[in-house]
């Protein structure tokens, strides 16, 4: 191949990876990720296997560095070194890069084997989920910016994650991208162009009547009150300021008291000490939760007297007798709540939280005030799908999720990850309250609509009414049956290719 071809390759390689980040937040050009793959379809294609590695490669790099872009400020306030930053951020988009070098090779000898365009196009697509599926889970897991969530906006389309979670929305944009491509490289290819209208149009009016029919969806309504104190990360954990944050977290629950919630949300690790061992702090979380006036949820760190630590949250009831349940954190972040095969890495890294190693958790306990039944889930675990599902199939009627994402500071950070809690409210069909120390914070609907919400880097508090319901979804019920339908048709496929 002409060294000039592969330049031009190359370009169109990066066209893909900065035209679907732009579909992301802050950006938000979500009707971008329904062409993004095009341009490298279009090199992958006319290809050799290994060029096609490298331009996949070269697309799921940008595509990460251009939407995790936030890394570096994120490392660099935790490390104090731009050196470390950008080199564990590169390392960081170079595993997730590598996804994407494994699908390109995958649609590139799907050419060998599938004659059809047909064929190929739904080969890529369940090639895509399946990656992102194990992305999902692998090594702990990092799922963010799977495709699927850039259409968190466009309520319509996403209603099918009810049924297969966000790996449905994936596949949905993977298949018209597929089909756009084979429009346009084929002279007489319009009944491409044609399937892919109606896919598009299909999953839209089937989403907009599923819409109308989650519309403030329940059976009893009640008012939500969400506090986000904004406590700036430098003086989260330090000693100094402790005083400081109580006091305000006093004021807020004064102001809450005034709308009469039934439920205040607080967000995690609101308190700047551990429970209940910390005694100043836990007499000032219970006479918080007694003025505010309601059934509170409110994030903390735990140490349960055997000299081990959790990331968790507690559930308070207004009687100011302290603490009724509480929910340790599931999955933990690496490097930042944990140093994952401690033995070997801790002598070359630390755990970035200045509170340490904290153990994880593995409960999915419902709190409950006996009107009230909420599902909690901490920062990280509204990651995945599983853990909210979890919680409902355990009696959860609303689902709320507590984090801190101080430490991403102005960036679109916030913004992807609140972005997943429109996913986890539709897949279960249940409101979902967030609260984030520094935003983004909102009331979500059943239905994926966002009623309220912050903004970023803002003190605030905000209410609205929510309404539970014990309706069980498809995907609480069954869980990722599409994934493995995915998998069942991969292997159909290459069974196929041995008969042949």
């Amino acid at each position: 191949m002409a060294l000039k071809q592969i330049y031009k390759y190359i370009l169109l390689s990066i066209l893909t990876g900065i035209a679907l980040a732009a579909s992301f937040p802050k950006m938000d050009l979500f009707f971008l990720a329904w062409i993004a793959l095009v341009p490298l379809m279009r090199a992958l294609m006319r290809s050799s296997v290994k060029t096609s590695l490298l331009l996949g490669f070269i697309s799921g790099f940008v595509f990460n560095a251009v939407g995790l872009y936030w890394l570096i400020p994120m490392l660099h306030f935790n490390t104090g070194s731009y050196v470390q930053a950008f080199a564990a951020a590169c390392a960081l988009w170079t595993y997730l890069g590598l996804y994407w070098a494994g699908w390109s090779f995958f649609v590139n000898i799907s050419r060998k084997y599938f004659a059809s365009p047909w064929i190929i196009s739904v080969f890529a697509a369940c090639v895509w989920v399946l990656l992102e599926y194990m992305r999902t889970y692998f090594l702990t897991g990092f799922p963010w910016m799977l495709i699927g969530y850039s259409q968190y906006g466009f309520t319509e389309i996403i209603q099918i994650a009810e049924f297969s979670a966000v790996y449905g929305v994936s596949f949905l944009l993977v298949i018209c991208n597929m089909l756009f491509y084979f429009w346009i490289a084929n002279n007489k290819g319009n009944k491409y162009l044609f399937a892919a209208l109606v896919i598009f149009i299909v999953f839209s009016v089937f989403g907009a009547y599923r819409l109308d029919k989650f519309k403030f969806f329940g059976d009893e309504a009640f008012t939500a009150v969400i506090v986000q104190p904004n406590v700036d990360q430098y003086k989260k954990w330090d000693q100094a300021y402790k005083d400081d944050i109580l006091f305000d977290l006093e004021k807020y629950a004064f102001e809450a008291s005034e709308i009469k919630p039934d439920l205040i949300v607080w967000p995690e690790t609101a308190l700047p000490d551990f429970l209940p061992w910390d005694k100043q702090t836990y007499k000032t979380a219970k006479r918080i939760t007694q003025t505010a006036g309601g059934f509170s949820i409110m994030g903390a760190p735990y140490g349960d007297g055997t000299g081990r630590y959790f990331n968790a949250v507690f559930s308070f009831g207004s009687d100011g007798k302290g603490y009724t349940s509480i929910h340790r954190k599931n999955h933990l972040v690496p490097f930042g709540e944990y140093v994952p095969f401690q033995d070997l890495l801790s002598k070359f890294f630390g755990v970035l939280n200045s509170l340490g190693n904290f153990v994880k958790g593995d409960d999915v306990r419902i709190f409950t005030d006996n009107k009230i039944f909420a599902g909690s889930t901490l920062c990280s675990e509204n990651f995945f799908p599983d853990i909210a599902r979890r919680f409902c199939l355990n009696g959860a009627k609303v689902l709320t999720n507590h984090t801190n994402d101080a430490w991403f500071f102005d960036t679109a950070a916030p913004n992807q990850h609140f972005m997943m809690n429109v996913f986890r409210a539709v897949e279960n069909r249940k409101a979902a309250l967030v609260c984030a120390n520094s935003g983004i914070s909102g009331i979500i609907e059943a239905s994926g609509r966002i009623i309220n919400s912050t903004k970023v880097m803002q003190k605030d508090i905000i209410s609205g009414e929510f309404l539970q319901n014990d309706y069980v979804s498809f995907y609480t019920a069954h869980g990722d049956v599409f994934v493995k339908l995915c998998a069942l048709i991969l292997v159909f496929l290459f069974i196929t290719i041995l008969i042949i």
